[in-house]
């Protein structure tokens, strides 16, 4: 599996309040030995340097557990994981919260587990996963956030979430209330499919068009995310830049897939 990512300040902000995950190691299973990955990335809020503590508690706790409950051979699904182990983050900030000077810290988080053909995501906040390949781009995160809720109303246009003066209110993160949970999805991967998570230092800076474009002009995993903060900090960088990318191997042609149901569709 090919991996890549990029963890950049920016050019505004004098810490990095984000934290990021990247793992990739095989899975004894049923099918056979597979490769698989846990990717993650977390943007903390807070006063002072709690948002930092935030979202490094909220990494450091979720991908312990999750590690711990994927490579358990009796283990539960993946999703089932996902869900115990952002439970488990939530609770660990909130404890830390509840000293004076931690008092109302909070981190978006939003992961990724690949095995073999199947991702699985779990997902708080305004953080993003993409699916990014020739035929597409597919956002694949719904933003827990004001914007969103009004973009989803019809009150105002995606264009126009861009530059809303409310843009930074989010309306789920870890560390606020016991009962937060996160979305979670599972979908199938295909040759060529890249998984790109980034905080929104990347994608509320440049467009998905131009995300992809980068993407797609780049074989170097490594270089497409070092390009993409480049072009995010020339945009003005007025946040904290975190972007993990993955790229499977040996996985199954889109087009073998649409053949085979033309196939089945025809006769």
């Amino acid at each position: 599996m090919q991996t890549g990512y990029s963890w950049d300040t920016g050019l505004i902000r004098k810490l990095n309040e984000d934290s990021i995950f990247c793992s990739c190691f095989e899975l004894q299973t049923h099918d056979g030995t597979l490769q698989a990955g846990l990717f993650a990335v977390a943007d903390g809020m807070g006063g002072h340097n709690a948002g930092e503590i935030a979202s490094s508690l909220a990494i450091r706790s979720f991908s312990t557990e999750c590690l711990r409950g994927l490579l358990d051979p009796g283990a539960a699904i993946p999703l089932t994981t996902l869900a115990n182990a952002f439970s488990r983050a939530n609770s660990d900030v909130l404890d830390a919260a509840a000293g004076r000077e931690l008092q109302g810290m909070g981190t978006t988080l939003t992961a990724a587990v690949i095995i073999g053909q199947n991702l699985f995501i779990a997902h708080v906040g305004d953080s993003r996963c993409y699916i990014i390949n020739s035929r597409e781009t597919l956002q694949v995160t719904r933003d827990h956030s004001i914007v969103q809720q009004m973009v989803d109303a019809g009150m105002i246009t995606q264009q126009e979430a861009r530059a809303h003066p409310r843009r930074n209110e989010i309306t789920r993160v870890l560390g606020y209330s016991r009962d937060t949970s996160p979305d979670l999805m599972q979908i199938r991967l295909y040759d060529g499919d890249s998984i790109l998570l980034c905080t929104d230092g990347l994608c509320g800076v440049l467009t998905d068009e131009k995300i992809a474009e980068t993407v797609l002009g780049t074989a170097d995993l490594t270089q497409a995310c070092q390009d993409l903060a480049n072009r995010a900090n020339l945009a003005g960088g007025p946040d904290n830049i975190s972007i993990i990318m993955a790229r499977p191997d040996n996985l199954p042609s889109w087009q073998a897939l649409v053949n085979a149901r033309t196939s089945v569709r025809t006769k």
